[in-house]
């Protein structure tokens, strides 16, 4: 498992990877936002999800919303889900999503943002880029839009990581989405 950041498009695939060799243990997510997340294996069997507070099916949404992490797997016999019994199960749409769904949707995002602001340096010195992402932000997030960008721009320089930044503020990863789909095409017009 490596310890360096990578998409999380890549950490799904190495679960997916343990899951078809119906291996036992924790599959241990760390994102670059310091978030958390274990996924409990038994057999192959995906048995619980958390990430952070959430469990299940609220902790697939928080995933989907991560853009890259690191991974872990520690192998072993996988314990009875402390939430058994208590919480609402994974749902199939869920399961589907983590086990390989995951595969279409980022290549929808990939496919609905145009390309030169895919692969465009990801070091931003053009004023105009953050003006333009200032404006999409502020349709979404009203009048704090100005000090969540100043925020996410004195974080850091990088476009994806300050678009993640600014889109974990939005409530729904739907909307998320929506928010990054405008902001890479009002960039491709640059």
């Amino acid at each position: 498992m490596v310890s360096e950041f990578r998409p999380l498009i890549e950490v799904l695939r190495e679960l997916r990877t343990l899951v078809q060799k119906k291996t036992s243990g924790f599959f241990f997510i760390a994102t670059e936002n310091n978030h958390s997340s274990t996924i409990m294996l038994r057999n192959g069997q995906v048995e619980e999800v958390t990430f952070s507070r959430y469990r299940n099916d609220e902790a697939i949404k928080q995933l989907a919303r991560v853009s890259a992490a690191r991974a872990r797997f520690q192998p072993g016999a996988a314990a009875t889900p402390a939430s058994a019994g208590t919480r609402m199960p994974l749902s199939e749409a869920a399961l589907q999503w983590l086990l390989g769904g995951f595969e279409s949707d980022i290549g929808l995002r990939k496919s609905a943002a145009p390309a030169p602001a895919r692969t465009s340096a990801p070091t931003m010195d053009a004023s105009a880029s953050r003006e333009r992402i200032e404006q999409v932000a502020l349709s979404y997030l009203g009048p704090i839009a100005p000090l969540l960008c100043d925020e996410a721009f004195s974080a850091s320089n990088n476009v994806e990581l300050v678009l993640q930044h600014i889109a974990k503020n939005l409530s729904t990863a739907e909307e998320s989405e929506r928010f990054l789909q405008e902001v890479y095409a009002a960039l491709a017009k640059e």
